[in-house]
């Protein structure tokens, strides 16, 4: 059976929603690119990814190497570089700063906020589109990252938009689609390797599996379209083995792919059941949500979009669920797919009350019990860091006052049958929790940031011979990226003392660790500035 492609507007006065299909995707590109990009450069970047994105990117503009990524002062081998690339071609251009890395993340989240509409509109009607659209937008693991320099983002767009392409060419035959769906994959393999091409590729292959079309695999176009992901993404990595050889080949096929199967890399480990806790918390507050749309859609399965939506959704969760290491960003090219599920809900629930009407109402029992988790999520994190915490006690109960009573009124509203203005409120929501966050908490938590100022206050007092170290300062990639010069890592006192013995010596350490090696240290060992947990002995 194949997919709806109705474009339906039904009554009920549900005029709120019976926009053009050109001013849907012009309302969804404007709220996203609000959300996403409302001071965006304002903040520091954050440890660790970010930061050590930064320093990637930092060393491709200084040193001019554009092949081979270089970490402080050394060759490193950790990802591919097409994010790295983009970022560092902004920064020629406007200069290297938190605006030029963190852009292409935002720009991306739009986009697949855009192909997320598209893909629903393919799948089902413009308004499910418009719904899976907002969804995906306003979900906030999806939200966090389209604000920060990480890659994730850019990787679900690529995989969404390809797997739109492929559906493009299944249902309509049209092969230039076909040979365009490929195109995104290629640039897949530049941002992480060959899980960028394996996740599509195995939902398409199920799906004409279950479809008994395997003989479409078959089809010219799939061989060409194999040889644009090729041409596309293989040069990058002949030319990193000709260059460095088998210690790159290890990591091409090892540290990229395998080590996350084989053992928690960076200490990133978790139970099996991890994400099912990252999936409730991070495509909040639509998670509620979930398991009616997954219910919905393997009762119809045996149509089309149901079907490609299992075969994608379902084998990533099990493989990242079985992969030792686990992050939460992991499972987020899942969330345009969740959201068209939802979306789907939310267009036959507000076009046929009666429908899902029991379910709907169970969802927002749930939806209370992920704001309590929530709740407690950040009550947990917080507690973490008592100093900054309860300094930032007053940001908090913000954030928290308008979590718990944008969910509360969208559920009042709900249960006196405004569904509409229900929907409106979870979204609505989550627009003022980024207006508070980006106005209130983040340039509060920036004050407890201290790499970035005290690197530049270095820069302007550090003379060609001396050298800059660190010692028990955590996992603070931001130290390596605003220092004039490559750091040293110290690992116990007598490097410490040694290493200060001498003149034009910095060493960045934090507040509480200096009060522990206060007494071991030499008597003219000074204080030279402190921002943040962070000061600098010389």
């Amino acid at each position: 059976m194949k997919a709806s492609n109705e474009n339906r507007v039904t009554g009920n006065g549900y005029n709120v929603f019976t926009l053009r299909i050109t001013r849907y995707a012009l309302l969804l590109a404007t709220l996203a690119s609000l959300l996403y990009f409302f001071k965006l450069g304002s903040f520091s970047l954050y440890d660790a990814a970010e930061t050590t994105y930064g320093e990637f990117v930092k060393n491709i503009l200084n040193s001019g190497d554009w092949l081979t990524l270089h970490y402080n002062g050394g060759i490193i081998f950790d990802k591919p570089p097409l994010f790295y690339w983009l970022a560092a071609a902004l920064s020629k251009l406007i200069g290297f700063n938190e605006w030029a890395m963190r852009f292409w993340a935002a720009f991306c989240g739009v986009l697949t906020v855009l192909t997320t509409y598209a893909l629903g509109k393919k799948f089902y009607n413009e308004r499910t589109g418009f719904f899976s659209g907002i969804i995906v937008m306003t979900a906030f693991q999806f939200l966090v990252q389209s604000r920060i320099a990480e890659l994730d983002i850019v990787l679900t767009l690529f995989m969404t938009l390809s797997l739109l392409l492929w559906y493009k060419w299944y249902s309509d035959g049209d092969q230039r689609s076909l040979l365009l769906s490929f195109v995104p994959l290629g640039l897949g393999l530049l941002i992480k390797g060959l899980l960028a091409v394996a996740l599509p590729a195995c939902a398409v292959f199920l799906f004409l599996l279950f479809k008994n079309e395997l003989k479409k695999l078959l089809d010219i176009h799939f061989l060409l379209g194999f040889l644009v992901i090729l041409v596309i993404g293989l040069p990058w990595y002949v030319a990193e083995y000709l260059i460095h050889g088998r210690v790159f080949l290890d990591f091409a096929l090892g540290f990229l792919f395998l080590s996350r199967f084989q053992g928690a890399v960076s200490g990133h480990a978790g139970p099996w059941y991890y994400y099912f806790f990252a999936l409730l918390l991070g495509f909040a507050p639509w998670s509620q949500f979930i398991p009616l749309g997954l219910w919905q859609t393997f009762k119809n399965r045996k149509n089309d979009p149901e079907l490609l939506s299992l075969c994608f959704i379902l084998p990533a969760f099990i493989v990242f669920s079985i992969a030792q290491t686990k992050i939460p960003n992991y499972i987020l090219p899942l969330y345009p797919f969740l959201a068209i599920m939802v979306g789907r809900l939310w267009d036959e629930f507000l076009g046929s009350r009666k429908k899902h009407d029991r379910d709907f109402l169970i969802a927002y029992f749930l939806f209370a019990v992920v704001v309590i988790l929530l709740m407690i999520a950040a009550v947990i994190a917080g507690s973490q860091y008592s100093g900054p915490y309860q300094k930032l006690l007053p940001q908090l109960y913000t954030l928290a006052a308008i979590l718990v009573s944008g969910s509360l009124l969208s559920i009042i509203f709900f249960l006196f049958k405004r569904y509409q203005l229900s929907f409106i409120l979870i979204s609505l929501m989550v627009f003022i929790l980024v207006g508070s966050l980006t106005l209130q908490a983040l340039p509060a938590i920036e004050k407890y940031k201290g790499a970035k100022p005290l690197g530049l206050e270095l820069a302007e007092k550090i003379q060609p011979g001396d050298q800059i170290a660190v010692y028990n300062v955590g996992n603070r990639p931001s130290i390596v990226l605003h220092s004039p010069k490559p750091v040293k890592f110290l690992e116990n006192m007598k490097a410490v003392n040694f290493f200060l013995s001498k003149k034009g010596r910095y060493l960045f350490t934090t507040t509480d660790e200096y009060e522990k090696i206060k007494p071991a240290l030499p008597r003219r060992v000074k204080i030279l500035d402190k921002k943040g947990d962070l000061l600098v002995l010389y």
